[in-house]
Order: structure tokens, then C-alpha cells, then sequence
């Protein structure tokens, strides 16, 4: 993964290692414990189900979207990653296939070990494709910093972050790789910003890859003791 001229300035431009469980929650119609690195997130989705009257609309469902951090009550940031996780599923829900009904979505942070942004929308993703939901498209979301060097950090740990002069989180669409999300703290060049973006696109593929092949083993899975068609022939 280089960036052209720019190799030097990539002090990583590895995604930490990722691991997810499905429907780890049984009262959902579909949940999953993703995690990338250290940092751990649970979400769950339900729907469509019965929407309050002031919420109907008859145009498409109406999307519901809470966010719990690890301890205590929800504060400011996390209002405000709440608010980024529903506007990217606003662009990518299918609203329109089920109106007049409701979506849930659930996100618990379990760990804050850095790129907790990107990660609460990678598992959101990954919960509304397990629990059936409707989508225009997937999304993967991927978070870089530069440092005091200069340098560009790709999903970053806690003890990276310390010495950041800006950091960028992007989410991008399965189909096209479109920008659904864009955001950015500190300062820097229009130059580094082509640059991060450049290198987290090229990231994301890694991350669509890995919730096609998880999604594909969950789905192909056979239950402890089933036997297939062939081994059953040759019984």
C-alpha cells in the first residue's frame, strides 16, 4: 500500500488485527462483538418493528440509533459518534423497502483501546448484514492520525494517539467507494489530507474482504454433528 512520492512519510499503513463474533446476544434480530485490536465494540440491530406515531413516515422506516460507552451516561463525544453512525446509515439503509415501521440500532463500546470511531461503524455494518436489514450498499470506516513527524499512522492505538497533530476518520461505500463520512481534528495540509485518504481507501478493501469471508464462514457453518450429503452417501 505506497502512496506515490509519499512512502516515507508512512510510519504504518498496517489495519490492526480484526476478529468478530456473531450473534453473541440472543434478543436481537442480529448482533456482533467486532474487534480491531484492543478495542472492542458490541452492536445490535432489530427491525423493522413498530414505530411511535410521531416517528411514522411513509416514505421509508425510521432509523433509531443509540450509543453507550463503556461506563456511565453517554456524554458529548459520544452524541456526537452516535450522530456520525446514523447519518452513514441514513445513506446506507434501504429505508424505503419496509415504511411505517422502525429500525433499532444498539452500539456498546466494551474497550477504547484507539480508531473507536471506526470500529463503532465497522460492527454497525456488520450487525444490520447479519441481522438481515436492508442496504443500498455495505460500508467500512477506517481511521489514520499524523503524528508530531509527520507521519501517517493507520488505525492507530491509544499510545499512538498521544502525539497526534490530526487525525481523519472516512467511511466508505462497497459499491464505488464513495465518501459517506469525513472527519478530521487538527490542522494540516489539503496535500496530507489526499494523502490519508489515499491510504485509508486503500484499507478499506481489506475490510470488505474480511466481512465477506466472515459472513461467508458464518453462513456456510454446519451445526456440530451434521453430516453432508456426500458423507451421508458414503454412510
Amino acid at each position: 500500500m505506497n502512496i506515490p512520492g509519499k512512502t516515507e512519510k508512512v510510519a504504518n499503513d498496517k489495519l490492526r488485527e480484526m476478529q468478530c463474533e456473531f450473534n453473541p446476544l440472543s434478543r436481537c434480530d442480529g448482533s456482533v462483538m467486532y474487534c480491531q485490536g484492543a478495542t472492542v465494540v458490541i452492536s445490535a440491530v432489530l427491525g423493522p418493528i413498530e414505530v411511535k406515531t410521531q416517528n411514522l413516515s411513509i416514505d421509508g422506516s425510521y432509523l433509531e440509533c443509540n450509543y453507550r460507552p463503556k461506563a456511565g451516561l453517554p456524554q458529548v463525544k459520544e452524541r456526537i459518534r452516535e450522530a456520525a453512525v446514523r447519518d452513514v446509515l441514513e445513506l446506507a439503509l434501504l429505508s424505503e423497502a419496509y415504511p411505517r415501521s422502525k429500525m433499532s440500532l444498539q452500539i456498546q463500546e466494551l474497550e477504547d483501546r484507539g480508531s473507536i470511531d471506526a470500529c463503532a461503524l465497522n460492527s454497525a455494518c456488520l450487525a444490520m448484514l447479519i441481522g438481515g436489514l436492508p442496504l443500498k450498499c455495505s460500508f467500512a470506516a477506517v481511521h489514520c492520525i499524523i503524528n508530531d513527524q509527520g507521519e501517517y499512522v493507520l488505525d492507530p492505538d491509544q499510545r499512538e494517539t498521544v502525539h497526534q497533530r490530526a487525525s481523519f476518520t472516512f467511511a466508505f461505500d462497497s459499491l464505488e467507494g464513495n465518501l459517506l463520512l469525513v472527519q478530521t481534528k487538527g490542522s494540516f495540509k489539503i496535500a496530507e489530507f489526499n494523502d490519508v485518504e489515499s491510504l485509508c481507501r486503500s484499507a478499506s478493501a481489506e475490510i470488505f474482504q474480511f466481512y465477506r469471508n466472515n459472513i461467508a464462514n458464518y453462513h456456510c457453518r454446519r451445526p456440530e454433528g451434521q453430516k453432508t450429503s456426500e458423507e451421508n452417501m458414503e454412510t
